[in-house]
Formats: C-alpha cells, structure tokens, sequence
C-alpha cells in the first residue's frame, strides 16, 4: 500500500525556513539511520555526544528520500537535501507547521505514572471510531513531541500526545506546541525525585499542561490524589472552566463504584459523568482500572462515543514493556512460563502496581511468582531508602522469589530474606543466564526496572518461544 505524502520538499522548506535540493516527497520522519523506512526524511540532530550528520549519508543509502542537515559536507554533492541552520529548530519549526494545518481534535496527556498506557488506549480505542494519531513509543521530550506533530497525518480525526518531564518547565513549551482542546493528569507521586525538592513541585510542573489547552477546553484530574485541588486551582487560575474529575471518591464525575480484578483484566462498574456504566478491561491490575476512568473521560470530552469505547476496552492490553503478557516454551519442551514485560521504567508507585499483577497472577503446576526487579532512576537522596522498601510489599504480596538487578537494587538485596532472593547482578546482561537456567514450568516472571538499567534485554533473552500473548486482539 503506498503511504500518503506527508511533506514535500517545497513544504518542508516553507516550513522550517530551509533551502531544500531535489523534488522529494517524503511519508515519514526518522532520528535514527537505523531505523528509517523508505521514504522517509532523515533529521540529522546534534547532542552533546552524538552528532546525526555523520549518519546522514547511510540514511539515504537506507532508502530516505532526503536528509535534513545543518552541515551538508556530509551528504554527496547529488543527495537531496533539506539545509536548515538549526536541525533541532528547523524540527520544531515542522512540528509547528505540522500542528497548524490539522484540523484534529488533540488531547494531551502527562502524569508521573500511567501516561503512556493511557497515551495507548486513548489510540486505540478512538481509532477503532476515527483516523486516530498517537505519538510513536514514548516520543513525549524536546525532540519527541515536535516529531510527533511534525507526522501528524493532515486527515487525522484525533491527535494523542504524550508529554513529560524531568525537570520544572519543560512541559508549558511542549504543550504550547501541541494545542490540545482536552488535558489529563493521570496522578502525581514521588517519580524524579532527584530534581524536586517534594511533590507538590511536581505537581506544580505537571500543571503546566494547561499553559497550552485551547479556550474551552477541558482537565481531567485525579480526584483521589492528594495534589487534585492544588492542579484544580491552578487550573482556574488560567481560566480553564471545564475541569472533570476521575477516582473513586464520591464526587468524581467518572467515578469507580467496583471492580472485579482478575488476572486477566477486570470487570468495572462505574459513573461516567452521571451514566452507569459497566465494562470490561482486558489488561491486569488496579491501575489499569484507575487509568480506564481517565481514558473515557478523555474519549467523551473530545467527543467520541463513550459507551462504544468502554466496550472495546476488553480488548485493548498492555503495550510491550508496559505489562504486556506472555507465555513462552522452555526449551526442550519441558513445560512454559508466564512472562510479563512492565520493563520500560519504574518508580515506586508503578513497581507496586507491577509486584500486585504478579501476586494476581496465578502460577500453573509447580511454579513459582518471580519478580526481575532493576533500579529505579532518578530517586534522587532517598533512593536508597525507596530500594530498600520494596522489601515490604514483596513480602507481603506473597511474591516467591525476587532477582535484583542494578546497584541501587542492593538495597533490596539486604532488605530481603534470604530464602526469597535468588541472585543479584550489577547489570541486565549478567542477569540474563542465571535466570534462565533457573526457569521452572508454571512460573510467572515480572520484568520491571527503570530505562536505563536495561532489565529490556531479559525480557528479550527470555522471550525467547514465545506462543503467544494474552488472548486479546491488540496484544504486543
């Protein structure tokens, strides 16, 4: 199937300010030579320890149909081009460019947990109603979020974007680019720690997600949060009329009345905005009940029809690394183990949510619940303390075993009983034989860790016969 055009060389070069060489059309964008696709328009960025322009060339080897560049000493003299100054800038400005000539209805979404798996099913279940786009993985940084805009298909119905944080002010320039008319806070909790002094800073920096929120537009909040009136004040502060609410507490306007969790998804009932509703998630975990709240009432103020949605939320599951389910063959055909991938990143509050699917799931045979736990990022003074912790729902949730991956996971390490801690490695790669070699039929492995810590790469080497995932459509 050909793919529809999304910029042409004239386009682009109106757009970011460029002079651009050869009649090109381009159907995609890429940052990494390694991963592009043939047609795509490959965007040469500099950082502080890389420099894209040395890659440019293989790019378009790759089939790009053009490169980007600030330098275009880097790229035969025939290659097309686009010449910026400014690589990153000229990627903001097509961002920009991107955002003002759709007519989508946007929706935005940040949340110290739970935004990307809200990101998700947000573009699922409106895609199943509407030409829906979401931004690709976890594209919600400096660069990330131009990108996302900048491949906004122009006939897109529904736009779905993620945006983060590490540090305060990062997020009211992201979200003044994306322009939504609609704005979640999934919660706020104690991640990346390290760069605030306490959470009300942080919830602080997530409310600038409605420095950007059109006029009219509407927040939904968290309302069994701690930080919900201090967010709903500040909303007001800005004008923002149209605030929802979601949780359980007796005044949400998507309200929780009960849910039936169960290994393989749940069963809710719920108020969504003064209509009882039931419907069934098929993803593990009270988290996801809580996040489904969130979604529907994403779905509603955007317009979409809610009750359709809350129907096909049965079957939407976890993307890869966010909880996504598998069962795997041992080698030799001595039986099979479950294996359930939450190893994109972790902080507290997500590795609690992580520890209690696992404690959920039910070992078949003799198997035994294992939780893979790396260290978590950006913890900042209490990290130690926070590792260490871990020790208490572990034991609690009846978890059988625990391999701790990382220095930080030391702590956990020394906090555990001997006879619950298999094994304990500096890095992902030492993990991986140990593990394996340990496997029993009936198993249940967590895989949870924080990004830079890799735990990514025992998911892979364990993945290694996979038969399949949970029995839903959408699985990763």
């Amino acid at each position: 199937m050909t793919q529809a055009v999304l910029w042409t060389a004239k386009d682009a070069a109106t757009a970011t300010g460029g002079k651009a060489t050869g009649n090109w059309q381009a159907s995609g964008l890429s940052i990494d030579s390694r991963k592009t696709r043939k047609g795509d328009v490959f965007i040469a960025l500099k950082g502080p320890n890389f420099d894209g322009h040395k890659f440019a060339t293989s790019a378009i080897e790759n089939g790009c149909v053009a490169a980007m560049v600030s330098d275009p000493a880097y790229l035969p003299a025939d290659a097309p081009c686009l010449v910026v100054d400014d690589t990153l800038d000229a990627l903001n400005r097509l961002g920009l460019a991107g955002r003002a000539r759709s007519t989508a209805k946007i929706i935005a979404i940040t949340g110290s947990v739970g935004k990307t798996g809200t990101k998700e099913a947000l573009k699922y279940l409106l895609g199943e109603q509407a030409a829906t786009h979401a931004s690709p993985a976890s594209f919600n940084n400096h660069w990330g979020v131009p990108m996302s805009l900048a491949i906004l298909p122009v006939n897109t119905q529904y736009g779905v974007f993620e945006i983060g944080m590490n540090h305060p002010g990062e997020i009211s320039p992201l979200v003044k680019m994306v322009k939504p008319s609609v704005a979640i806070i999934t919660t706020v909790v104690g991640a990346h720690t390290e760069f605030f002094k306490n959470e009300g800073e942080i919830a602080t920096a997530k409310a600038e997600i409605f420095d950007g929120l059109e006029p009219g537009g509407t927040a939904i909040l968290n309302r069994d949060n701690p930080h919900f009136f201090a967010l709903q004040r500040r909303a007001k502060e800005l004008g923002i009329e149209n605030i929802k609410s979601f949780g359980t507490d007796a005044v949400a306007d998507y309200r929780l009345f009960e849910a039936n969790i169960t290994p393989d998804g749940s069963a809710v009932r719920a108020r969504m905005n003064g209509r009882d509703i039931e419907y069934f998630v098929g993803c593990p975990g009270e988290h996801w009940v809580m996040n489904s709240l969130a979604v529907l009432a994403g779905v509603e103020a955007l317009g979409g029809d809610i009750l359709r949605a809350a129907q096909d939320f049965a079957d939407f599951t976890p993307p890869a690394g966010r909880g996504a389910q598998h069962i795997v063959d041992l080698p030799g055909g001595d039986g099979s183990f479950t294996l359930i991938d939450d190893a994109y990143n972790a902080n507290p509050t997500s590795m609690l949510a992580g520890l209690n699917v696992l404690a959920a799931t039910k070992p078949q045979n003799e198997g035994r619940k294992i939780a893979v736990l790396g260290d978590m990022r950006e913890l900042g003074n209490a990290s130690e303390k926070l590792h260490g912790d871990l020790a208490h729902p572990v034991i609690a949730l009846g978890i059988d075993a625990v391999y701790t991956v990382g220095p930080m996971m030391a702590a956990l390490r020394d906090a555990l009983p001997d006879n619950l801690h298999l094994g304990h490695f500096e890095t992902a790669e030492d993990a991986i034989a140990p593990i394996r070699a340990g496997l029993r039929d009936g198993d249940v492995v967590l895989v949870k860790g924080s990004l830079g810590i890799y735990v990514s790469k025992i998911v892979q080497a364990l993945n290694f016969t996979s038969t399949g995932n949970s029995p839903h459509k959408n699985d990763a």
